[in-house]
């Protein structure tokens, strides 16, 4: 006992370090035991999904793993920062002891015995922006720049674009997989119209890496697109997709999860690029002037 106490009083901070080892490990193990929790949620609450994808949507750099994570403990969080890169920011927290959510992080890969190349993980302790006295800096998008970004991604892939007065079924969007191009429909609805596109944007992607046209997949990607630029979109019919993962297991599940987000990861890329593009053309415009 005496021996514990002189040890935590003379070490750095009162720094146990086998109680942090320890910590850590049972850490991981609940982040992989409640991924595993959520992944058998997504199967048969369709609720929980769209949690998922709002979530998903806001973190478009964070594996489905770490997504699904924030789902369950702070399916609200803004901005997510570890304790040290708030303090170095300088920014303080409401709470002397705030909410701090547990994601997983890859260490350095190596080389096992087997010749095998292996990667650790390790938990990570962050805290979100609603846990600290500074509020989150919220963009807001022009929905007709949005639309224009959306439609530029389709001519940098050489996409012909096409506006019709009607399509059958009266769909606001297609892509022809015959002449390759994209036909919109004209209107004046600017969240419909980029959720119609979006979707067939999405398709043409997961068309390219699967040779299979995946509706479901697609309005997936198209309702995580909207959401990160503010585009007014209902919530997903999760019933076609929650059926096929009833009979998947959970590493095909985070795959197929992982596919929509490496999409809309690679489609916010060129959006935002073109976004960020246009603002610098403005500005340069106004400065002009």
């Amino acid at each position: 006992m005496i021996d514990d106490v002189i040890s935590k009083a003379t070490s750095q901070d009162g720094y146990d370090k086998d109680a942090y080892i320890k910590k850590k490990k049972e850490q991981l193990e609940w982040a992989y035991k409640t991924v595993e929790e959520c992944v058998e949620e997504l199967k048969t609450n369709p609720q929980f999904f769209n949690e998922y994808l709002n979530v998903q949507s806001r973190f478009d750099m964070y594996t489905p793993r770490n997504a699904l994570l924030l789902a369950k403990q702070l399916p609200n969080a803004m901005q997510l920062k570890e304790r040290k890169d708030w303090q170095e920011a300088k920014v303080s927290f409401k709470d002397k002891y705030p909410k701090k959510v547990i994601i997983i992080e890859p260490r350095d890969s190596y080389v096992n015995k087997d010749g095998k190349t292996v990667t650790p993980y390790n938990a990570k302790e962050v805290i979100d922006i609603s846990e600290t006295a500074t509020k989150p800096s919220i963009k807001s998008y022009d929905k007709k720049m949005v639309l224009q970004a959306l439609l530029h991604e389709s001519k940098s892939s050489n996409i012909p674009i096409k506006a019709v007065d009607s399509l059958e079924n009266d769909k606001m969007c297609e892509w022809n997989k015959e002449d390759g191009a994209i036909y919109i429909k004209r209107t004046d609805n600017y969240d419909v119209v980029i959720h119609a596109v979006a979707k067939e944007i999405a398709n043409i992607n997961l068309y390219e890496n699967t040779n299979e046209i995946d509706n479901d997949k697609a309005e997936c990607v198209a309702y995580m697109i909207c959401k990160k630029y503010g585009i007014e979109v209902p919530n997903v019919n999760t019933d076609n997709i929650l059926s096929k993962y009833s009979n998947m297991d959970l590493k095909a599940i985070i795959n197929d999860l992982t596919t929509m987000k490496e999409v809309t990861l690679d489609i916010n890329s060129g959006m935002g690029q073109y976004l960020d593009d246009k603002r610098k053309e403005n500005r340069s415009k106004e400065q002009e002037r």
